[in-house]
């Protein structure tokens, strides 16, 4: 910004040239085990489906959080047992919930999952439906996979309370929903998949994004 300045005579010299760069020290983000993961799919059995999806989803794909909430029933491929990751969502304080494009070019993507999570989500797509039926004209117009109980669109911040209200009734380990993302990666690693299938599968721009945080 600085150097454009200069270069644009709006500044004689960048004033950032003598300064010192903060350190960063990198902080790993906590994420599961397969123990760990094994105690959070046991303690899912015993919450509604549209829990279960949600994270069970997330841990299958590694997708974003803002990725999850911004999926439409529409991404959905069951044919194909894939999901198309090309939107997101954000919540804005004063504006409310908004729709807009992923991180980045490279985070559109084609996720193919296990049948097991595609099980689980016909099941959640069926209860959705009997709500809708129920519900009638109260029913909400979201296109969203995962929505409120009056079919409205979810805020981008449930699935995180969602996470955290099922540690805390079954004592895990605190993670954040971020983490579950950091799970799925460190599970492809462990399993020896290759880190170029892994990095495209994560909608990270390039290899080096997932060596250097992984």
């Amino acid at each position: 910004l600085f150097n454009t300045a200069v270069n644009w005579n709006y500044l004689l010299v960048n004033p950032n040239l003598k300064t010192k760069p903060i350190k960063y020290t990198k902080t790993e983000i906590p994420c599961y085990s397969p123990e760990e993961v094994e105690q959070l799919l046991k303690a899912l059995k015993n919450e509604p489906i549209k829990y279960q999806a949600i994270i069970i989803l997330t841990l299958d794909s590694g997708c974003r959080r803002g990725e999850l909430t911004g999926l439409t029933w529409e991404d959905i491929d069951f044919e194909k047992s894939c999901i198309n990751i090309n939107k997101t969502t954000q919540y804005v304080s004063g504006y409310g919930t908004f729709e807009k494009t992923t991180k980045t070019a490279s985070s559109n993507r084609i996720v193919y999952i296990s049948n097991v999570t595609l099980d689980i989500l016909k099941k959640y797509r069926k209860d959705q439906l009997e709500k809708q039926l129920l519900s009638g004209n109260k029913w909400g117009n979201s296109k969203r996979v995962f929505t409120t109980e009056y079919g409205e669109d979810m805020h981008p911040n449930t699935p995180s309370k969602v996470l955290d209200n099922i540690i805390k009734k079954y004592n895990l380990k605190k993670i954040s929903f971020h983490g579950l993302r950091h799970t799925s990666i460190s599970l492809l690693i462990s399993s020896g998949t290759s880190i170029q299938i892994i990095s495209k599968r994560a909608g990270h721009s390039n290899i080096s994004i997932t060596h250097n945080t992984y």
